[in-house]
């Protein structure tokens, strides 16, 4: 192994802490210059379809004489992102991300994205949501009531029509139609009962600046975003017969959907924000972070606290305010056995306050990008996503990040890990009421190939007692 000196760099144009600093081996192995990376993204979900797209990175890590090459994870990374599913949920993504640009102790990060999911899930906000699932029976009124019930087994049979009634829309020409008696010939369905669709064109810019050799960072930024949301109340749509399914006289087809949960709670007044709106805000951070390298830490911790402020002064249609902290632990306990054996642990904490959309409440924002609701890749990964939501959200994920080998192909450097994880959460109504009971856990086993240290490519495989579910992504969760 080339030998790389451990003396301070006297070259740097200001100090940077020797925390901040790439083992000898990842410095060796560091890949120099330009250079493109990128991998298809596949994955299948009941709820959003099978999904198809690919993410394409262009990385450039400086030269070695560079004195930031052995302090920083790359000098310019940017990414392009095309991503839809056979039920056209849609993420595009334009990234960039600049450390010490042009020299200096200032930091640039910016996304165009534009999300679309016309199968959003939503189980109402707070507690409630924690509620297990249920149905009826073939989604029969007066069926036997199944409680703890799994995912899959709940959507089977809310797929089912069931007799209509007063509060079950119909939508005609565009426009809903209510108020007909309840009678066994008008048959709806609750198929989409839990969902809704919103698009979300958004920009988001932030700017950082170090102290302290770079071990402090404070942040600002922007977010701009439309967010067009509609339900599917009244809405023909795919359903099965309780009687005929399964049989060879099946008459099932096109029914309308009964009213759902959103518009249930935007009736009584439990949520605002049932028709969209535009959510502009400035951001602010402060940031302690001693990890080596960013992307795949062999050591170090990293704190941060922000907040955000949405206001209609700004833009928006709505006036509120959200908070969020986490701290992140990286620990290599055999440094001299193991290459690379990290254990990784996260806690997180986020609190809205003031008057924000039911959409919103999913949303959180870390300096080093968008975390959204507890469920899903980036969370709770056993359970789908955004299935819980609420003014006050809390966290925690637990893995061991295993390297058990790794090789160059081409003059591409390519490390293979195992890693296990356990992962839990919970949402409150109140957090003054915040503690550590009730919470909901999921585990599983991930796959990750670290493709010149910057770029990670995920494979992940998690349980819960709601769901199975397998994720092929970039980098790793947290």
């Amino acid at each position: 192994m080339e030998d790389v000196s451990r003396k301070p760099r006297t070259d740097l144009p200001f100090p940077i802490s020797e925390m901040r600093r790439l083992r000898p081996e990842d410095i060796c192995k560091k890949k120099e210059g330009w250079f493109p990376t990128g991998l298809p993204l596949l994955n299948s979900d009941p709820n959003v379809g099978v999904g198809y797209g690919v993410r394409v990175f262009l990385i450039n890590n400086g030269k070695k004489t560079d004195p930031f090459f052995e302090y920083t994870p790359y000098r310019f990374r940017m990414f392009a992102q095309y991503f839809n599913t056979t039920k056209n949920r849609q993420y595009q993504d334009i990234s960039f991300d600049a450390p010490y640009i042009f020299d200096t102790k200032w930091r640039l990060r910016g996304d165009l994205i534009y999300d679309t999911n016309p199968n959003t899930l939503y189980y109402g906000v707070g507690e409630r949501s924690l509620q297990s699932l249920s149905y009826q029976e073939r989604n029969q009124p007066g069926g036997e009531i199944v409680r703890n019930s799994t995912y899959h087994e709940r959507e089977k049979n809310i797929y089912f029509t069931r007799p209509g009634g007063p509060g079950d829309p119909i939508d005609f020409q565009g426009a809903n139609y209510s108020g007909f008696p309840t009678n066994d010939a008008f048959r709806v369905t609750d198929r989409m009962y839990n969902r809704y669709d919103i698009r979300s064109p958004q920009f988001n810019l932030s700017g950082e600046h170090i102290f302290f050799g770079g071990l402090i960072r404070m942040v600002a930024g922007l977010r701009v975003s439309q967010n067009i949301v509609k339900t599917f109340d009244g809405q023909f749509v795919k359903s099965k017969d309780p009687l005929t399914e399964g049989t060879p006289f099946s008459n099932s087809g096109m029914t309308p959907n009964g009213k759902t949960k959103v518009i249930e709670d935007a009736e009584a007044g439990k949520i605002i924000g049932a028709n969209g709106g535009n959510v502009n805000s400035v951001r602010f951070g402060l940031v302690l972070d001693t990890r080596d390298l960013e992307p795949d830490p062999n050591r170090g911790m990293f704190l941060e606290a922000t907040y955000e402020k949405v206001a209609k002064s700004f833009g928006s249609d709505f006036q509120y305010s959200k908070y969020f902290t986490q701290i992140k632990l990286f620990y290599s306990p055999f440094p001299k056995v193991f290459d690379k054996l990290v254990i990784a642990g996260r806690g997180a904490f986020g609190l809205t306050e003031g008057d924000a959309p039911f959409f919103e409440y999913r949303n959180l924002w870390s300096t080093e990008g968008g975390i959204t609701g507890l469920g899903g890749l980036r969370t709770l990964r056993g359970y789908k996503q955004d299935r819980f939501t609420g003014k006050a959200m809390g966290w925690g994920n637990v893995e061991l990040r295993w390297k058990f080998f790794d090789f160059n192909v081409a003059g591409q450097h390519f490390a293979l890990n195992l890693v296990p994880f356990v992962d839990f959460g919970r949402v409150w109504d109140d957090e003054h009421n915040v503690g550590l009971k009730d919470y909901k856990y999921s585990r599983g086993l991930g796959f990750r190939i670290a493709w010149n240290q910057s770029t990670i490519l995920m494979l992940d495989y998690a349980v819960s007692k709601e769901d199975k579910q397998i994720f092929m992504n970039f980098n790793h969760i947290f």
